[in-house]
């Protein structure tokens, strides 16, 4: 991991400050303000990857975290500007609770997976525990985060993602573990496809089981869900019990050009000082449930949970939670259209490269069933993509090799590269 991870920028005056004043024994919460080195993106590029960040250098807890996208002014930028896909934040030196081996952006497996311990998306989920309880944080740890980020203009635009902490010491508050729980669990794309072949009113779900690693009680958890995402559930199989259900909201702002399906803007969480009681072993099914009238592409279903390690006797009653619940609703359903139209004659051929930063051919016609196949000439990572079409799908992110697929039902497949939606656009006819 580390040596992947970039060389990051010095903490702010202001985090000076407040590390100064640390050590002394009056001290208790403060709020800690850091910021990532620069990330520059192309116009309407997406731009990902991981590096190292600060944290505070002195023993404490966390007891909050939110995430702001700003300039170098220290100006926030909205998504009409740089949308923020997701920041995973990682304890490099500690092990994953739910992941022992990690793969990285473009498919490269890391036999050591970090510390996941809070994560912000397009919901912009702030973290708070209930008073008395907190992550810890040694002088000593390292942090790095994982993003994604997405350039809503023309021209280039220079961002950085910028966290605010809020950090106790001078007390000793209860620990917490993170888990976090993934239907596509220990990558750093965890997407999946959803068809789109179920006619009105049907829905497609995803489930994984992950057993607990230890005992303890679940005080504070959030979920992330993609486009046409419904609900996701968290249960107990072992006790056959429902734990918690985190409900997306829509209506958020959408920015121009549309760039990729929208997301909800809001998805529930909860906190209970008392927690969820999960014994060590016990199956925790996550279920990501999606409409399934229409294909979305690059799904996603993970909830994150903050356990404070304690015994639990066999599956002891629930407890009172205090949710933050949004307006939940159903997702808005309408096909997303390509931000432009492709262009040359239609060919028709079986196979075509991709290249920096564009489809060979942006017209191809083929005959029902035909497999066909893209080769990726590189150097930069791209992929393939549904937008809109008969049937989702999607393929990897590659810089080199081949991907293939199978076109089984007629119809119009119009597709994107999700990292260049603009620059990279492609239509298939299947006859």
């Amino acid at each position: 991991m580390r040596a992947v991870l970039r060389t990051p920028l010095a903490v702010t005056s202001a985090v000076l400050v407040a590390l100064a004043l640390a050590g002394r024994a009056e001290a208790a919460e403060q709020t800690l303000t850091f910021r990532s080195a620069p990330i520059t993106l192309k116009p309407y590029f997406t731009a990902q990857g991981v590096e190292a960040v600060p944290s505070p250098k002195v023993d404490g807890y966390v007891v909050g975290m939110r995430v702001a996208i700003v300039d170098a002014a220290g100006r926030e930028l909205g998504d009409e500007d740089v949308m923020l896909h997701h920041v995973v934040f990682a304890n490099v030196l500690r092990r994953d609770a739910t992941c022992s081996v990690y793969t990285g952006f473009g498919g490269r497996r890391l036999a050591y997976a970090p510390e996941r311990f809070y994560g912000i998306d397009e919901e912009r989920y702030e973290l708070s525990l209930p008073a008395g309880y907190g992550y810890r944080n040694s002088a000593g740890d390292i942090w790095g985060i994982t993003y994604m980020l997405m350039n809503h203009h023309r021209r280039t635009e220079t961002a950085y993602v910028q966290y605010t902490v809020r950090y106790v010491t001078a007390e000793t508050l209860t620990p917490v573990r993170p888990l976090w729980l993934d239907v596509h669990n220990c990558r750093a794309d965890p997407v999946f496809d959803v068809p789109g072949t179920g006619g009105p009113g049907s829905s497609y779900a995803r489930s994984v089981d992950i057993r607990a690693p230890i005992s303890g009680r679940i005080v504070a958890a959030g979920g992330h869900l993609h486009g046409g995402g419904i609900r996701l559930d968290l249960e107990n199989a072992t006790c056959s019990t429902a734990l918690f259900t985190s409900w997306p909201s829509w209506g958020g702002p959408e920015p121009r050009p549309l760039l990729h399906e929208p997301g909800p803007s809001h998805m529930s969480s909860f906190r209970s000082p008392e927690g969820i009681p999960v014994a060590a072993g016990d199956v925790l099914r996550l279920t990501a449930t999606y409409d399934n009238s229409l294909p979305h592409t690059r799904a996603m279903g993970i909830m994150l949970a903050y356990l404070a390690p304690g015994p639990v006797a066999g599956c002891d009653p629930m407890p009172e939670l205090l949710p933050d619940l949004g307006q939940p609703g159903p997702p808005p359903l309408a096909p997303w259209a390509l931000p432009r139209p492709p262009k040359g004659p239609v060919r028709s051929v079986s196979r075509t490269w991709v290249g920096d930063f564009r489809f060979a051919d942006e017209r191809v016609a083929v005959r029902r069933g035909s497999r066909f196949t893209w080769r990726f000439a590189g150097p930069s990572p791209h992929n393939v993509t549904l937008a809109g079409g008969p049937v989702g799908f999607s393929s990897p992110t590659l810089a080199s090799g081949a991907w293939s697929y199978r076109f089984t039902r007629p119809g119009t497949y119009r597709l994107v590269c999700s990292l260049h939606p603009v620059a990279m656009v492609q239509e298939v006819r299947v006859r």
